[in-house]
């Protein structure tokens, strides 16, 4: 399966508003994205900010994601047995805010993914492991690598 068929199945059952698969170690590039949505304009920069060590800098002054604003809730990416985190869009004149999930997972073998998805209603909760990420849906990481 393609990176933009997993995006492609993430969108289909109607939870998902936007979603990327983001490369974040050699190769630092929107790899999969759903079209028109802000997560196919994400850039190097951001991917760097969203990894970076600096774990702090972002909670304070937010970070931005495809050029739209956001704040971190809890950042859990680079904790053992979790690798996610929870990012919040920030509204700008009085729209909607949104919920960002994101997911650190491994291909063959070396932690370089990143599974970025937006939510309207409350998501269930993002479940990483070795050979994907899913929406709280158990074993189904509907991707392979």
């Amino acid at each position: 399966m393609s990176w933009q068929s997993y995006v492609d199945n993430l969108m289909a059952d109607g939870d998902c508003q936007d979603s990327a698969i983001v490369g974040y170690t050699d190769s630092k590039y929107v790899w999969g994205a759903y079209e028109g949505g802000i997560f196919g304009k994400i850039t190097s920069q951001e991917i760097d900010a969203l990894v970076g060590k600096d774990r702090e800098t972002f909670h304070t002054n937010g970070l931005t994601l495809g050029a739209k604003r956001c704040s971190v809730l809890r950042d859990s990416l680079f904790t053992d047995g979790d690798c996610t985190m929870d990012i919040r869009t920030k509204s700008q004149g009085g729209e909607a805010t949104f919920n960002i999930s994101v997911g650190r997972a491994e291909k063959g073998g070396v932690s370089s993914i990143l599974f970025i998805s937006l939510f309207s209603p409350p998501p269930q909760p993002l479940v990483c492991s070795s050979i994907g990420c899913s929406h709280g849906k158990g074993g189904d990481p509907r991707w392979s690598p």
